[in-house]
């Protein structure tokens, strides 16, 4: 959101290192599900975060307790918007 980004750098780095704990959080989950993340702001785009996660259906549930954990933090209440798409691969049928 504007209030994210009206927040000093100090501001900011304070809510995601140590009062979210964003890394460590999502360290907890490696390596069952990787991430890749893209920054969208300086490029004009219309999102400021990009996040790609894989990981292995058994891993789901993981997955989805790393979800909220992220979500509960005071960091993520500066999220206007999020988009969620869940993608998977099936079986060729060669």
């Amino acid at each position: 959101s504007q209030a994210w980004w009206a927040l000093s750098q100090d501001e900011r780095r304070e809510l995601f290192e140590a009062k979210s704990r964003h890394v460590g959080i999502g360290a907890r989950y490696l390596p069952a599900s990787a991430r890749r993340l893209y920054h969208g702001r300086d490029l004009g785009a219309e999102f400021d975060f990009l996040t790609w996660f894989e990981f292995a259906p058994e891993h789901e549930p993981a997955f989805d307790a790393l979800l909220a954990e992220l979500r509960a933090t005071e960091e993520w209440t500066f999220v206007s918007r999020e988009v969620e798409v869940r993608l998977s691969r099936s079986a060729s049928s060669g």
